[in-house]
């Protein structure tokens, strides 16, 4: 759900600042492509899901080389400030925000928002150079996997990447930094 109109973009900077100045009022928001965005409540098999993940994550990357984030803000660019339900540096737990490199994963975990995940938010990880974007899409019941980000058509909204796969339980995942670190889907799916 958009909660500002399509003819105003903030920028990032704009957008901490209404933060701080309260303006949401505590409710959970994040910065789309400029546009301020509502975010859904979450369903029992969203939380699930996202727990299942964490605690794995927190074994397969330990704090002091690496630092997992759950919905924590991520900066990409000038209007983007998403809040992806998981995504892993390979830093240090607690590295400055001026010293994180790209994340080595991002991952949408998707009940009822696989529409934004698969549209605009795909698009704006493509744009951002995320190399390894997973959607996990609970209503099919597997991972969806997408590497290789470009944009053929040199578009601002033309935004894709070229290598997708799809996972299903059973079927064991690997990190594209990291091959050697593997998960099963059935560690992630409820």
């Amino acid at each position: 759900m958009i909660a500002t109109s399509k003819k105003i973009r903030f920028t990032v900077d704009e957008y901490f600042r209404m933060s701080d100045a309260g303006v949401f009022d505590g409710k959970r928001v994040e910065l789309i492509e400029g546009r301020i965005v509502r975010m859904h409540a979450q369903a029992h098999p969203h939380r699930w899901c996202l727990s299942k993940a964490r605690r794995r994550f927190d074994v397969l990357f330990p704090p002091h080389k690496f630092w997992v984030l759950v919905q924590g803000t991520l900066l990409l660019g000038r209007y983007g400030a998403p809040d992806p339900d998981l995504h892993v540096f390979a830093v240090p737990e607690g590295t400055a925000d001026e010293q994180l490199p790209k994340p080595l994963v991002v991952i949408e975990v998707s009940d009822t928002t696989f529409r934004k995940d698969s549209g605009i938010k795909l698009r704006m990880y493509a744009a951002a150079g995320i190399r390894d974007y997973w959607i996990v899409n609970l209503k099919a019941q597997r991972i969806e996997i997408y590497r290789k980000p470009e944009n053929p058509t040199r578009k601002r909204n033309g935004w894709r990447y070229a290598e997708v796969q799809q996972f299903k339980k059973g079927d064991a995942l690997k990190f594209l930094a990291y091959p050697k670190i593997q998960i099963a889907v059935d560690e992630i799916l409820p």
